[in-house]
């Protein structure tokens, strides 16, 4: 009776074992020859696996992570899957570290945002309410937990997609105000807004309640700044307040403004103040003693912007003036805008420029020099932000408009009706507001529009947005509050 082919697997199996080494080459040299081309060909694929080396387990360490941090995010990922040294070998901050830094990241390590647990009182609204939780490896205990950076990427990556896709939440209004909300400042943790009911209230994001009422204030509060646990308000009443952020508690007023406080900037231990006096001011928080006085401008102070000892102010005068804060002296007039100046944003190489004749100006900062001019809006420039190759500007003609530094304009974005009143970008992602309630999220790289912030419950005023919120504040009376959480 003929064998099965299992039984005749075990006969050949059996007797190839009890050869000795070199029976067994013997035998197989033989098979071999025997073979035709498709047999080779499968017994070629065979060995490769069996021949394979697993080089994590035989090389050094650090060559391993030399190797290992050639490779992008998507391929460490890949490879954690693959088994358990690797994931390991995988799941090192030192690989995670420069992926994050060359995502601009690293802020996710000190601020907490991606890590912060919200105490809100309400309840996703479905679909585009962002949701995250953590992979559990209680299924695999022999697995190390997920390194901080690798979880900080992971987290952002998914933040990253919450703003792409529009899942965002409606948290409670924040009411109280009794009149308009004239600013609004934020640290991340805690949020700060004045009104023209002479107060100021800090409020706590993550449990979206009113910590202070700071009413010390005599008259409308027009602008307010928080860093550093420190609050300071500055007031219609010409007076600038120093509150400590922990308590509410005033700790000191800086007087010597003749007219109403507009603009402050506020770096931790310096202040600088714009006035309707159409001076600027420098203060020490230390010892409340102003260190210098900027005059300059023969109109308005219009805005006012700080970076280390610099500061730009623009006004309706039609110049943009850049003062050196430590040395109390103006450093250049930039001179070339036909109205007034809305708006500027510096570095240490540009100075960039919005007016309300409809142009862009950009200039050197060390030198003062136009370099160039970005013509083609139709209507004032009220807003607009650059990064390192990309400018984009707001308009009162409902468009947004993004430039190069030569003054070429790459992409013109058309869905807002009125004035784009504020722009916010973060790398490719600009999030932009204007008079009505709409919000916008663009890809400038694309120039393409991503979502439409659709669930915004009223009309923009003042727009506050970091990378995990934006918070709005209507222009009614009473003034409210608005924070919606990408996290």
């Amino acid at each position: 009776m003929d064998c099965s082919f299992e039984e005749k697997m075990e006969l050949i199996t059996s007797a190839f074992i009890s050869l000795n080494v070199l029976e067994q080459n013997e035998v197989l040299s033989r098979l071999f020859r025997v073979c035709q081309r498709p047999q080779l060909k499968e017994i070629y694929n065979e060995l490769g696996s069996l021949l394979s080396i697993d080089f994590v387990l035989i090389l050094p360490q650090e060559l391993v992570e030399r190797i290992f941090s050639y490779l992008s995010a998507k391929d460490l990922f890949r490879m954690a899957c693959c088994n358990k040294s690797w994931r390991e070998f995988t799941n090192t901050d030192i690989l995670w570290q420069p992926l994050c830094a060359v995502q601009n990241w690293l802020n996710f390590d000190t601020d907490q945002q991606l890590f912060s647990k919200n105490q809100y009182s309400y309840s996703p609204t479905g679909l585009t309410s962002p949701t995250y939780s953590t992979a559990t490896l209680s299924d695999f205990a022999s697995l190390s937990a997920t390194c901080r950076w690798k979880d900080i990427y992971i987290r952002a990556c998914h933040l990253n997609q919450n703003w792409a896709l529009g899942r965002y939440t409606v948290l409670p209004l924040l009411r109280g105000h009794q009149e308009r909300v004239n600013c609004l400042d934020c640290d991340g943790k805690r949020l700060v807004s004045g009104s023209s009911d002479k107060t100021a209230r800090v409020w706590d994001l993550f449990t979206a309640s009113c910590l202070y009422v700071l009413d010390c204030h005599t008259d409308a509060v027009t602008c307010v700044c928080i860093k550093h646990e420190v609050i300071i308000t500055g007031c219609a009443d010409s007076l600038i307040r120093i509150f400590k952020t922990e308590t509410g508690t005033c700790l000191r007023a800086l007087m010597g403004h003749n007219s109403g406080i507009d603009h402050l900037c506020f770096d931790g231990t310096k202040v600088v103040s714009a006035s309707s006096d159409r001076t600027l001011r420098v203060w020490s928080i230390q010892d409340a003693r102003c260190r210098n006085i900027l005059r300059g401008h023969e109109d308005e102070i219009q805005y006012l912007t700080m970076k280390d000892h610099l500061v730009a102010s623009t006004s309706w005068d039609h110049t943009v003036r850049i003062w050196n804060i430590q040395r109390g002296v103006c450093t250049a007039v930039l001179k070339g805008h036909t109205e007034v100046v809305n708006c500027c944003q510096f570095d240490c190489r540009y100075l960039v420029s919005g007016g309300g004749d409809c142009l862009v100006l950009i200039w050197s900062t060390d030198s003062g020099k136009l370099l160039c001019k970005c013509q083609g809006h139709m209507g004032d420039v009220y807003c607009l932000m650059f990064n390192e190759k990309t400018i984009c500007s707001g308009s009162s003609d409902s468009t947004i408009r993004v430039w190069d530094f030569t003054g070429k304009c790459l992409f013109t974005l058309t869905e807002h009706i009125g004035v784009v009143r504020y722009l916010q970008l973060d790398g490719n992602r600009l999030v932009s507001g204007g008079d009505r309630k709409k919000i916008l999220v663009w890809d400038v790289a694309e120039g393409k529009l991503v979502n439409i912030v659709h669930r915004n419950p009223s009309l923009l005023h003042k727009v506050w947005i970091n990378e995990t919120k934006v918070i709005t504040a209507s222009p009614e009376s009473p003034g409210i509050l608005t924070i919606l959480s990408y996290w």
